[in-house]
């Protein structure tokens, strides 16, 4: 990727990062579904131990918890390859109904360029107690 090609692209990363971010804040999992790739793998394990997977997992969740409006995200690294990139985020003071309060995750999002823009194909998760 030329020099010039990395900050548009580095964006259009960000701008789909930033729909699933949205959907965190506003606890509205149609505001992040246009983000994920329909063959979007999602995997982690929740608070009690228990292996969370599957986008409709992720959906589900995201509506039950509602809103997460203090929500601080703080990028770690943007790696890209040409059509694929892989988003290492950290998120501070993610709250709501499941979540409780003051949580902290970490991300890892693999998104891959497709026709219609950079959809994210894979995300793993990592909840920190």
């Amino acid at each position: 990727m030329s020099p010039t090609t990395y900050p548009a692209e580095y964006d259009r990363i960000a701008q789909t990062i930033e729909a699933y971010l949205d959907g965190c804040r506003k606890g509205n999992s149609d505001l992040m579904r246009p983000a994920f790739h329909p063959l979007a793998s999602f995997i982690g394990y929740a608070p009690d131990g228990t292996l969370a997977n599957g986008t409709s997992f992720l959906y589900e969740w995201i509506d039950a918890n509602g809103p997460a409006p203090q929500l601080e995200p703080r990028y770690i690294s943007v790696d890209i390859v040409e059509t694929i990139a892989v988003v290492r985020l950290d998120v501070h003071n993610f709250t709501g109904k499941l979540a409780g309060s003051g949580v902290r995750m970490s991300d890892v999002f693999t998104l891959l360029k497709t026709p219609e823009g950079w959809k994210i194909v894979q995300k793993a998760f990592h909840w920190h107690a």
